[in-house]
This record gives C-alpha cells, structure tokens and sequence, in this order.
C-alpha cells in the first residue's frame, strides 16, 4: 500500500487497542499484509520455535479501493481477522504440547471402561451409561478386543481408564487407572466427571 499516511494511522489504531486492554507487545518494523499493519498473536512451541496463532489487522485500504461508505459518506474499516486457521493452529499447538495426553477437561476421550473378561461386559456397560449420563466422554473397550494390558497400552492417552473386575461388579465401582500408571482405587464415575469439568 503505497499510502504512508494511511498506513501510520491503521498502527496508531492498532496500538491505541493493545494500550487500552493493557497488553504487552512488541513492534516488528517492516511487516504485515501488503495492505496494512497486523496484530500477531505469537505462541512459542515446546521446541522454543515461534509461531503465529492467530491474526487482526486494521484495513483502511480496501474501503477506499473500492469506494466503500456508509450512508452519510463515511469511510468504514475493514478489520480482517483469522479464525479458522487460528483453530487449527491452536489445536496443532496444543496437541504438541501435551504430547497428545491432554489435561482431563479437554481429552476428546476422558474415560475408557475396560472390563476384565466377557463375564464383566454388562457391568462395565452399565458403568459406561453411567459416565456418560455424568457428563464424561467415555468409550468401551471389551475383552475382545485383547488383553487388558494390550487394552491398557492403546488406550494409554485417556486420563482415566475404568476396570471392572469381579470386585468391582459386586461393588458397583470401577477401579480407576491413571494414564501414567498409578492406582486411583473405587472412584463413582460422578466424581470423574466432576474432575474433568474445566475450572476457568
């Protein structure tokens, strides 16, 4: 944009918002989109590399290209703002992070039910109703599907993995496994849920 005026006044705007919310920044000279100045939103990865998240850029430009007013003669501004590619790069970032063992509030599967043998599959059912009448994102892994170790390593990501053994159908509640390998004993899945609820 060959208007260094115009450009000027879109960073002035710009920089009046990050002082009115009181957020830190930094001004990096020379770039932005060909058409005006742009808010970075920078995230650094477990790496230490630098990426853009998302971004909001003020466009007095495009208005005044195409002749672009309000009723009245205003000029409006074009604000362009990346969401979509935003999404995907949060949830790239988060997925890096955490090394896909995501924080129990935000795993896609937070429970997995995993019964020892045939004999405990209508328990362990019931056990999944359950969960998921308490809010938990929880799947059935049954006994024909390996054995309970293998099941275990493959599910190995969900922060709580349920096991429903003879004790625990007598007891009606599972024995909870955490993902790292600990022994979190009888534990009602309403109390999971109530653990996997976010607390911001």
């Amino acid at each position: 944009m060959d208007d260094p005026a115009m450009w000027a006044r879109s960073e002035a705007v710009l920089r009046e918002v990050l002082q009115e919310r009181g957020r830190a920044y930094d001004e990096e000279r020379g770039e932005g989109a060909f058409y005006g100045p742009e808010i970075d939103i920078q995230i650094a990865d477990p790496a230490g590399r630098e990426s853009t998240l998302s971004t909001v850029q003020v466009d007095l430009y495009q208005p005044e290209r195409f002749d672009l007013s309000y009723a009245g003669g205003r000029r409006p501004v074009m604000v362009h703002r990346s969401v979509v590619g935003g999404i995907e790069r949060l949830v790239a970032h988060l997925i890096e992070v955490h090394g896909g063992a995501f924080p129990a509030w935000l795993a896609p599967v937070q429970a997995v039910v995993l019964p020892l043998s045939d004999a405990e599959l209508p328990a362990a059912e019931d056990v999944l109703r359950r969960a998921v009448a308490a809010g938990l994102r929880a799947e059935l892994a049954p006994a024909d599907r390996g054995s309970l170790g293998a099941r275990i390593r493959a599910h190995r990501l969900v922060p709580y993995q349920l096991v429903v053994g003879p004790r625990e159908v007598s007891d009606g509640v599972p024995a909870v496994r955490l993902r790292d390998g600990r022994q979190a004993g009888p534990v009602p899945v309403e109390r999971l849920a109530e653990d996997c609820r976010p607390r911001f």
